[in-house]
């Protein structure tokens, strides 16, 4: 993920690449720089953090230590990268240890609960959109986090499975087979309520 090597940036233009300018500025300690960075990503990370971990209380929590990491770390950031990549990868790595530390400390979690899943109000694209999200957070519940991340970066962050391999700290087969697994759990879960 950090590679400890400075970001080097040679005045590009906005349209040449945005995100190394807007790394950049931050870099330099811009706080304007970063509250475009932390609206561009907000609603992208709340939503995976909300999918991967199904735990309300920690969503906020994740999100401000990932955006604190990108602030302190701006330096780190060399490009090698998407800068979407790097971002949700500081965000798994949270929400991984964040489950770890509330399992540890004999937390309930809502993936233990019976048929009470907890779904984000992420999105109000009207009626139909609203009820395929409630029945996909339903149906998500089936699924380990590491399963649930892989289809949240790969269907709605439209990560690749190298960028989703190389954040999550896997091969890009392990990505694979979560992602296989993941569709037979969801297709066997749509299969059992009768859809």
């Amino acid at each position: 993920m950090y590679s400890g090597k400075s970001l080097k940036i040679e005045n590009p233009t906005p349209s040449e690449n945005p995100d190394a300018e807007l790394m950049g500025l931050i870099v330099q300690g811009d706080e304007q720089a970063f509250e475009r960075l932390y609206s561009r990503f907000y609603s992208r990370l709340f939503r995976f953090v909300a999918r991967m971990t199904r735990r309300p209380e920690l969503i906020e929590e994740i999100i401000n230590d990932t955006l604190y990491v990108v602030w302190d770390k701006a330096p780190t950031y060399n490009g090698q990268c998407r800068l979407s990549t790097w971002i949700f990868g500081i965000a798994f790595n949270k929400a991984r240890q964040a489950l770890r530390n509330a399992a540890q400390d004999g937390t309930v979690w809502l993936d233990d609960m019976e048929d009470d899943a907890w779904v984000p109000a992420i999105e109000d694209d009207g009626p139909l959109r609203i009820e395929l999200d409630n029945w996909l957070e339903f149906a998500m519940g089936c699924l380990s986090a590491e399963q649930r991340a892989v289809i949240e970066l790969t269907y709605y962050q439209e990560l690749h499975y190298s960028e989703i391999a190389e954040l999550m700290g896997c091969s890009e087969n392990t990505v694979k087979t979560r992602i296989h697994y993941a569709r037979k759990k969801l297709a066997a879960f749509l299969n059992d309520k009768g859809h």
